[in-house]
């Protein structure tokens, strides 16, 4: 049998016949990362995911607090392979018992938002982190700092409270975005990005697996035994 990139060539009775391998996709559809949204009331969660969800942007005289759980897909390319992000929000309520479990379980990915206008709302982020890393274990944790379109005032987080924030967190963040609903700046960047970076850590994680078990080897088998499985006493 000779193989080749999307390809198997099977020798049988003679005759060679030449059959597809079943790609990534084909065997478990197109990749899908569950993306929470996490931050204090009035960062613009909602609008982040208004923007992802059909890109508009609501003023604030018309905004209504999200009650429940909202959620959207929306389809990336990467690399000319297409990927799903499924962003979820609560309005701030991922943090109450009753709704805080099911909206954690099983995220890939949390994006931890503050409004680049109110410090406030930023010196808090280290509980959400806290809250995120028990909640949902192994989530990849990105920050956004939304409204970025406002003006420069005491209360802005400037550019010294990023750099110390991202020193103490140096390990735990994915990566860094300012980004504006507003005026739709940076939004679909922040995307992309997100949905590489989850891809290719999962990628790599099939990769150390396929690594770890190769084909034909049995993990339950001691190393150089005669086939038989190891005793426990």
């Amino acid at each position: 049998m000779d193989s080749t990139e999307g390809h198997v060539t099977i020798l049988t009775n003679g005759i060679c016949q030449e059959r597809r391998k079943p790609s990534l996709r084909m065997a478990s559809g197109v990749p899908n990362y569950k993306v929470i949204l996490c931050g204090e009331y009035g960062v613009g969660k909602s609008s982040i995911f208004r923007r992802f969800l059909n890109n508009t942007f609501v003023v604030a005289d018309t905004k209504k607090t999200t009650i429940g759980l909202d959620q959207c897909t929306r389809s990336v390319d990467i690399g000319g392979t297409e990927v799903k992000l499924t962003l979820w929000d609560t309005g701030g309520m991922e943090r109450m018992s009753f709704i805080g479990s099911s909206y954690y379980r099983g995220a890939h990915a949390a994006l931890l938002c503050y409004n680049s206008n109110n410090k406030e709302t930023f010196t808090i982020l280290s509980q959400y982190i806290l809250d995120i890393v028990m909640n949902a274990e192994g989530a990849k944790i990105f920050l956004c700092g939304n409204m970025a379109d406002g003006s420069e005032d005491k209360e802005k987080v400037d550019d010294g409270d990023l750099e110390s924030f991202m020193t103490e967190c140096e390990d735990v963040l994915s990566g860094v975005y300012s980004v504006s609903c507003k005026d739709n700046l940076g939004l679909d960047e922040m995307f992309e990005d997100m949905a590489k970076v989850l891809h290719t850590d999962s990628l790599n994680r099939m990769t150390i697996r396929r690594d770890l078990i190769r084909p034909g080897e049995t993990p339950e088998l001691n190393e150089g035994s005669t086939g038989k499985k190891r005793s426990c006493c």
